[in-house]
């Protein structure tokens, strides 16, 4: 009995390992707040920890724990909105973005990003940041690929007038 234990905490210890970045920067990305962030994927890990004792190891996969992450994201944005004398100001958030590459060019993609419509934003950490295929944004997001692929375009036709200014400057 100890060695089903053992395996299963193993294999969920390389599962944390591998996807606990991700987890936290789609959370991140999300709430807009590095602590809430930090407890979103932690909350979300704990779930999928009681999952796995249910049902067993081969139950965890990304998709499920990235499902899990936004669904607790729009809980807090839901209790954001419900109680805003809690809300946190995003003026004291600027300075924490996580460097993508060169700092100013991933400042600039990450404030566009925020300005987009949650769902917008959604679909593109997903598919772009965490590298999930059409299919699997979908799942996670309960959505058909066609809605994936129609909010994607729509995302990007409204990043490009907040990126124009970017690009224009790369191009000199």
């Amino acid at each position: 009995m100890a060695t089903l234990a053992d395996q299963l905490e193993r294999v969920y210890s390389t599962f944390v390992e591998r996807h606990g970045d991700r987890a936290l920067r789609l959370a991140y990305a999300t709430l807009h707040d590095r602590t809430e962030a930090e407890d979103v994927a932690q909350e979300a890990f704990y779930r999928l920890w009681r999952h796995a004792l249910r049902r067993g190891a081969e139950c965890l996969s990304a998709p499920l724990l990235y499902q899990t992450v936004v669904n607790l994201c729009r809980d807090r944005a839901r209790y954001r909105r419900r109680h805003p004398e809690d809300a946190v100001d995003p003026a004291e958030l600027r300075g924490s973005v996580p460097a993508l590459g060169d700092r100013e060019q991933a400042l600039v993609v990450a404030e566009a990003v925020h300005a987009l419509k949650p769902i917008e934003q959604q679909v593109v950490l997903l598919y772009y940041y965490l590298d999930q295929s059409l299919k699997d944004t979908a799942e996670i997001l309960g959505l058909t690929e066609q809605m994936v692929k129609t909010r994607l375009y729509r995302a990007r036709q409204h990043l490009r007038p907040l990126l124009e200014s970017m690009l224009r400057e790369e191009a000199r």
